[in-house]
């Protein structure tokens, strides 16, 4: 029975979250157009990112690779998304048919959250302006979505490792 009641306790803590961060990308691209960010905003996403780290450290010791599979390919899709932004900053290009689906998209993944957060470390403390600072956040949020992918990727190809040869102590590294 403990193993279940801490199960659920994970379980709404991580339904918590993406509600959280429903929210936090719905809010985040709203205030983004304007630069508009409150004391709020920046609680709010504090909270979001501290959320995002304790999920990718509970996650660690998670042995279900059909989880990490999915978490895996969320950011890669992540991934393809900030490097099709990428793309479009630094070419310049216009491509109209793409920008509504694009930012529907964009609000399941983090990368309005990071925006606001490039907004504040690129173009507020750093002072970049101008194209330039486009193709940074873009470049950025690339990198950040690249860097969970490959700890995804690793995460998942362990625990199916583990699957094949039953579980692994962590503390020792050895089979139990």
């Amino acid at each position: 029975m403990g193993d279940n009641r801490k199960w659920s306790a994970a379980d709404f803590a991580t339904l918590l979250w993406v509600a959280l961060h429903l929210y936090t990308s719905v809010r985040s691209f709203f205030e983004g157009w304007y630069y508009t960010y409150t004391a709020w905003s920046w609680a709010f996403l504090g909270i979001w990112l501290l959320g995002l780290l304790a999920l990718d450290a509970r996650l660690y010791v998670s042995e279900r690779p059909g989880l990490l599979r999915l978490v895996k390919w969320y950011w890669a899709f992540s991934a393809a998304l900030a490097a099709g932004g990428l793309m479009v900053s630094t070419l310049s290009l216009s491509l109209e048919w793409a920008m509504t689906p694009g930012m529907i998209c964009a609000l399941l993944t983090p990368l309005y959250q990071f925006m606001a957060f490039a907004w504040l470390l690129f173009d507020e403390l750093a002072g970049l302006r101008g194209s330039l600072r486009f193709g940074v956040w873009w470049s950025a949020m690339l990198a950040f979505c690249l860097i969970h992918f490959v700890y995804f990727a690793w995460l998942h190809r362990r625990a199916k490792r583990r699957g094949d040869h039953g579980p692994v102590d962590p503390g020792t590294g050895t089979m139990e």
